[in-house]
């Protein structure tokens, strides 16, 4: 078997030593730079590549966000892993953001847990990520192999035993609260309470007793002392979604117990004390909100210690048949299939509402069809209708997903098609494709000059293309 080649990137000699004789003891071929030109130089010389490379994130004269870059581009499978003090835990995060495998902690004292992260590296096993995903589902997160959402998960998982507050950003529907009670249970204070609350959906004279408590006699109404959120979640997890809904005055008191764990209850004069893990969620741009003086930059800074984004479903639909699957087979009542054509409707839809409204729907099917089988006659009209709804946001991206789409689905149905009969042409069919290109690209600049009124100029910055490329595909002379 062929050794794998490691590479490790840091300054500090005892670093250096400690993993060239805790990886020579896996049979594995050494490769130590002490410094960013001594990976500059590497990347250009050493054509082997490397199978995986632990970096420090702070080299005297570079930084490892850099170095991961540049590795990644020389050498796209390389497993990178960062090491990091506590200190940089958001930098280390930002790494696995941008395609770091994972982060290592200095001191490396828990050594079963490095070398279990080391061994899944050399591994190159999936055995890990597939746990990860049995154990996001139990708290109704699903996502396919493929997803975002893996690396999502695969932060979320490594941030939950710190003692760090997190902002969970992510359109209404996308499962920000799933994501939180995923960090709670897999945290240190999972046996503790985790309490949810979401700051939109109380009025805002009630807001600050519904965080704080109060005594009896605070207000009319007020017929005994009641505890409030930071008090239930003693030693627990608070969740707070919609953050951004939280008036200004309350903001205010927020901060001031973020900051001290102290607070007050309405109408009390005693200071209580509360230990929380506190995760905040946002459908908002909270960075917007705070240029617009509607949001405290101050609180801002303190509830993303780390900042957590799930993508909408629009851009992972790639999930969508993972989803359904999940759901139909996991509803109450008896389990239910669901027809590849019904599939492929659901991926050609935008849902604004995201994976709450795919479920909605699905469920909705369900109870009108009372069927065993989810078929594409069963979805509602709009889905049917087979138009595309396109996020103003993502829409050259989401274009792009249809198109492939359309394009996987085209080759397959042939393939099957070809393959089924005996004495098919083959030469004739390769001849066909090749004629589809002038076909499809005249097609589109018809319709673009009717959709324009005639308006080439315009046409031609809609599709990125010049007038000259018009005249061509039209077979126009100049």
């Amino acid at each position: 078997m062929e050794k794998k080649r490691i590479l490790i990137v840091d300054d500090e000699t005892e670093v250096t030593t400690f993993f060239t004789y805790f990886l020579k003891k896996k049979d594995c071929d050494i490769v130590v730079a002490n410094s960013g030109k001594d990976v500059e130089r590497l990347l250009h010389s050493d054509s082997a590549g490397f199978h995986a490379a632990l970096v420090d994130l702070k080299l005297p004269d570079a930084d490892g966000l850099t170095l991961l870059k540049q590795i990644k581009a020389v050498f796209p499978a390389c497993e990178v892993l960062i090491m990091t003090g506590y200190s940089t835990i958001k930098s280390a995060v930002t790494a696995m953001q941008w395609g770091a495998r994972d982060y290592l902690e200095k001191p490396f004292d828990d050594l079963d847990s490095l070398e279990q992260v080391i061994d899944a590296v050399l591994s190159s096993s999936s055995k890990q990520s597939d746990h990860l995903s049995q154990e996001a589902a139990q708290y109704g997160i699903v996502y396919s192999s493929d997803s975002p959402m893996a690396n999502v998960c695969a932060i979320a998982k490594k941030l939950a035993k710190k003692a760090i507050h997190v902002l969970i950003e992510g359109e209404t529907g996308t499962g920000k609260e799933l994501m939180a009670r995923f960090l709670h249970g897999a945290s240190n204070r999972a046996q503790q309470p985790f309490v949810a609350f979401n700051c939109g959906a109380v009025p805002e004279s009630l807001l600050e007793s519904e965080l704080f408590g109060y005594e009896k006699g605070a207000f009319t109404g007020a017929l005994k002392s009641r505890k409030g959120l930071f008090e239930l979640a003693h030693n627990g997890t608070l969740f707070l979604d919609e953050i951004g809904e939280a008036p200004p005055s309350i903001q205010v008191k927020l901060l001031r117990t973020l900051e001290t764990g102290e607070f007050m209850r309405v109408g009390g004069e005693q200071i209580g004390q509360s230990n929380i893990r506190f995760i905040s969620a946002t459908n908002r741009d909270l960075e917007h909100e705070v240029g617009m003086n509607r949001f405290r930059s101050d609180l801002l800074y303190r509830l993303e210690g780390i900042k957590l984004s799930i993508p909408p479903l629009r851009e992972r639909i790639s999930d969508i048949p993972t989803i359904a699957h999940y759901y139909l087979q996991k509803r109450s009542g008896e389990p239910c299939e669901i027809d590849q054509d019904a599939i492929e409707l659901l991926q050609r839809y935008d849902w604004p509402g995201n994976v709450r409204q795919l479920i909605n729907v699905l469920n909705q099917t369900i109870a009108l069809h009372e069927c065993e089988r989810l078929r594409a006659e069963h979805l509602p009209a709009n889905l049917r209708s087979r138009t595309v709804q396109v996020h103003p946001s993502t829409a050259p991206k989401r274009i792009e997903q249809v198109i492939d789409h359309e394009c996987e689905r085209f080759v397959d149905t042939i393939s099957r098609l070809v393959t089924s009969v005996d004495g098919i042409d083959f030469d004739y069919l390769i001849k066909r494709v090749k004629q589809l290109e002038g076909e499809i690209g005249r097609t589109i600049i018809e319709k673009g000059l009717t959709e324009t009124n005639g308006n080439r100029q315009l046409l031609s910055k809609k599709l990125n293309i010049t007038k000259r490329t018009i005249r061509y595909i039209l077979n126009e002379k100049a």
